[in-house]
């Protein structure tokens, strides 16, 4: 069969859009002529737009859904492949007319939706959430997959990026190594507090006098970043609250010599830029780093504070058991993640 246009669907979150990017990849890589088009989320946008393999893209929200089912078969796509699956994108599928449609077996109306399913409990999180999107991907041509294997996570930013960031260091004079942290995440995992964050930072800066802190933020949590550089209280510390283009939160990290944040899109963005990380992450397996840790980049650390208490409570948002002890193993992590990138730059 000559593949000419493929539809690759992936309308969740910015983590789960971050680790399709390899999937992206090697579906342009085995069908090279072939129309790549992807569906995902208008947040999303900004970080599909630049890579070059893409080519066509359709923010879903830009419709309503009856448009979009209408929409959807005039594309003539020669395989459909859902890496995430809901109701409407099962519709899609179903709407494409693709002769070939692929996605995870999982609710009983996916049974008859994909011709070409695979059977994916991702509940039991026994690999990479990468790694079940590749599962997709190998399903269109097996052979043909296994010969050009390739895992490629790169992400890239536009010019207009590069000097949003630029402006920012230069505006306040931010030179040197740096630790870019992201301390907020949609709750989607759980984090440490905003005081465990002061105090950890705290002793970073007055450990690292030398070193620079940027706390990155979206602007509707500006307030609160502004309380954490107030009660860190130590010169040398930044904020940068983005209310612009997605990827000028990664042209930030981008400019970081190491990266600390819990389980959440920028985090997966650092992974992508291929940056030095500190991970804090839950042991929780639906949460856990096997399931949902940086993919593609093996310049990471993780800080797992419930690794050790079964008792978890699992509905608070924060850790039951990050203690000071955890502080100091966390520290631990970033002055030697820094000392590492230091050493490999000389």
């Amino acid at each position: 069969m000559d593949i000419k246009r493929v539809i690759v669907s992936r309308t969740d979150k910015i983590g789960d859009l971050i680790l399709s990017v390899p999937s992206f990849f090697m579906i342009k890589k085995m069908y090279p002529q072939a129309e790549l088009v992807v569906l995902v989320r208008r947040y999303n946008y900004e970080i599909v737009k630049n890579l070059p393999y893409v080519d066509r893209i359709i923010k879903i929200d830009d419709y309503t859904q009856n448009e979009l089912l209408e929409k959807i078969p005039y594309f003539k796509a020669d395989i459909f492949i859902a890496l995430y699956n809901d109701r409407f994108v099962s519709q899609l599928a179903k709407a494409s007319k693709a002769p070939i449609k692929i996605g995870p077996l999982s609710k009983l109306y996916s049974f008859f939706t994909f011709n070409k399913g695979v059977w994916q409990k991702r509940s039991k999180s026994i690999k990479n959430e990468a790694e079940y999107n590749l599962d997709l991907i190998k399903k269109a041509d097996e052979k043909r997959y296994n010969e050009v294997f390739e895992v490629n996570t790169r992400i890239y930013l536009g010019k207009e990026n590069i000097k949003a960031a630029d402006t920012f260091f230069s505006t306040y004079n931010v030179v040197g190594e740096t630790l870019v942290v992201n301390p907020f995440i949609g709750g989607s995992a759980k984090n440490i507090r905003d005081e465990e964050y002061v105090s950890l930072l705290q002793r970073f800066r007055d450990e690292n006098p030398d070193k620079n802190v940027v706390i990155i933020c979206h602007i509707s949590e500006e307030e609160r970043g502004l309380k954490l550089v107030e009660g860190i209280a130590r010169d040398r510390v930044y904020l940068y609250a983005n209310g612009g283009d997605l990827l000028n939160i990664a042209a930030i990290i981008d400019r970081a010599t190491v990266y600390l944040g819990a389980s959440t899109g920028p985090t997966h963005i650092a992974g992508a830029l291929q940056k030095r990380i500190v991970g804090i992450y839950p042991a929780k397996a639906t949460q856990s780093t096997l399931r949902w840790g940086v993919f593609g980049n093996s310049k990471v650390k993780y800080l797992v504070p419930d690794r050790d208490n079964p008792k978890e409570d699992y509905k608070n948002p924060y850790f039951d058991t990050y203690n000071k002890g955890m502080e100091e193993e966390l520290l631990g992590y970033i002055e030697e993640s820094f000392l590492l990138e230091e050493g490999e730059k000389n």
